[in-house]
């Protein structure tokens, strides 16, 4: 059994947006498992910094497994609220590692995607319902390292399902947003969604809305909107989190 556990967030440096889409998640994980020593900590030193100067103070995940080590606390876990892999969760592995000497066992929760692909895909298919005449992107933040079977993988399951109107783009890797907008652009006109495959899109929303200003003139087949989205935030998504740890630590 379990007698502590952290949950491990990157975060956002916008402090309402952390407790819609990361604080929320670990309070219902809070109010719904064995009352136990946790944290929530983050990832990130720079998102800290931000947080902490606006009222909120968080520990980094080394930290907040220090704690509990000091606690008492022998057999921990730390729940990656990751939606897939990249920078941030090997950041948490080799931080997991360097601690691990520290407890009798610790185990680390790998992201959402990879490990429940079909699950996120099933949920995607309810939140997003097709509707005739629009296409939706899924822009996600993939890796420019190379890390992105996992969206090629979830691309997969939609068009099983039947989803030929989801299209998976990345930041970084492939395709990306600008190849697919020019894809249908030269394809004919269309109305094209824009959603975030991301739990908090933060400051890359910020970036793809000011990119959007020059859209009307590169792509004139195209009516593009950006939905307001954050998958954080989803009741649904933050479900698939829950029942991914309790399956994963608790019912495992």
């Amino acid at each position: 059994m379990l007698d502590g556990w952290v949950s491990a967030a990157f975060g956002t440096a916008d402090p309402q947006r952390f407790e819609r889409c990361f604080a929320a998640v670990h309070q219902s994980a809070v109010q719904q498992f064995p009352p136990l020593p946790n944290a929530l900590a983050l990832t990130s030193p720079r998102i800290q910094a931000h947080l902490a100067a606006q009222g909120k103070p968080l520990p980094l995940v080394g930290e907040a497994l220090s704690q509990l080590a000091e606690q008492g606390c022998r057999r921990v876990a730390v729940n990656s609220l990751l939606l897939a892999e990249g920078a941030e969760w090997d950041k948490l592995q080799s931080e997991a590692e360097q601690r691990r000497a520290d407890f009798d066992q610790l185990i680390l929760i790998p992201p959402l995607l990879p490990s429940r692909s079909q699950a996120c895909a099933q949920t995607l298919d309810a939140l997003f319902p097709a509707e005739p005449g629009v296409t939706r992107v899924l822009l996600g933040h993939g890796c420019a390292q190379g890390a992105n079977s996992a969206y090629a993988v979830l691309q997969t399951q939609l068009r099983a399902a039947g989803r030929d109107d989801l299209s998976i783009a990345l930041l970084h890797g492939d395709p990306s947003l600008g190849e697919l907008l020019e894809k249908w652009n030269q394809s004919g006109a269309r109305r094209i969604e824009l959603n975030f495959l991301m739990l908090c899109a933060g400051h890359h929303a910020q970036e793809v809305r000011q990119e959007s200003r020059g859209w009307a003139a590169a792509y004139p087949a195209l009516f593009v909107t950006i939905s307001d989205l954050e998958l954080g935030s989803c009741p649904a998504f933050q479900e698939l989190f829950l029942s991914f740890t309790e399956e994963t630590v608790f019912n495992g």
